[in-house]
């Protein structure tokens, strides 16, 4: 049940970005920022009048108040690479930079992960993941590459942060600290760098491209409840296999095109996916049997 909510978030995360993508294209980022986060946390709130949760709040280390801010980063990063490298492109770099820093995670224990080794049994099905991701890979700029393959290490950080405090303070209270540290900083980059647009023109961007900070928030309630329910990196593959097919589906409806690179890249990430579960589930299986 983990894997499938997992691959509904991937699916999800291509809309968001679709979604925030024409906001910042249209407001600017600063302004489009400040609305994404100013929903995400208007959700927040929505849902916790819903169920009737009060915020709770107990001792954690500040910098775990900030995940929110890491998210404000990954956002910037991603709207920076847009357009200076193909989509494919970047979502090929974002999963090399997240699925490394998955596997660190996982090996490592860190945040509270179950601890659980890289085995040399495990390379196969990583390296036919890392050749789909190569596949999808077809355009090279130095500084977004980088900012790509930053932003995708990132967001496995911000995710182990965010489930933390979901454990910790609640789920929606987790959420809405995270809504509320990126909204902060959302409106200091705004009053550093500024608007030339009235309201009128910023109430005039297409109705669904406000909706991205909507989804965020679902977004991050699906990832607080699958960490730590699955392994990281294979919940950063199943993330990325529904963001693949949904980006198939949604580049053939915006605009007619059907990119078999990406489709093929995809294969190859399900089968080095697949092929990894099959061989922790046969190691669970004798270490029960014995």
């Amino acid at each position: 049940m983990y894997y499938l909510f997992s691959l509904l978030g991937g699916v999800l995360i291509s809309v968001m970005v679709v979604f925030n993508g024409g906001l910042s294209a249209h407001l600017g980022q600063p302004p489009a920022l400040v609305i994404i986060h100013l929903w995400g946390l208007l959700f927040t709130l929505v849902l916790m009048l819903v169920r009737r949760e009060k915020p709770r709040f107990h001792r954690l280390p500040f910098w775990m108040y900030l995940a929110g801010l890491l998210g404000l980063i990954i956002t910037v990063f991603n709207n920076y690479a847009f357009g200076r490298i193909s989509v494919s492109a970047m979502l090929a770099l974002s999963l090399l930079g997240e699925s490394s820093a998955s596997l660190a995670a996982d090996h490592f224990g860190v945040l509270g992960l179950p601890r659980r080794p890289f085995r040399k049994q495990k390379l196969w099905g990583s390296l036919l993941s890392l050749a789909g991701i190569l596949f999808m890979w077809d355009d090279f700029a130095w500084l977004p590459v980088l900012v790509s393959l930053l932003g995708g290490a990132l967001v496995l950080v911000s995710r182990l942060i965010n489930a933390r405090q979901a454990r910790v303070n609640g789920l929606s209270t987790g959420t809405m600290i995270n809504y509320g540290a990126g909204l902060l900083g959302s409106l200091l980059l705004l009053a550093l760098r500024g608007t030339e647009h009235s309201l009128g023109y910023m109430l005039s961007a297409p109705p669904q491209t406000y909706l991205g900070g909507l989804l965020g928030g679902v977004i991050l309630v699906i990832s607080n409840i699958c960490v730590g329910r699955i392994p990281a990196f294979y919940m950063t593959l199943t993330l990325f296999v529904g963001q693949v097919m949904a980006g198939l589906l949604l580049d053939m409806a915006l605009t007619g095109a059907f990119a078999l690179n990406n489709l093929v890249g995809g294969l190859f990430v399900l089968a080095g996916l697949s092929l990894n579960l099959l061989l922790d589930r046969r190691r669970e299986r004798k270490t029960a049997e014995g």
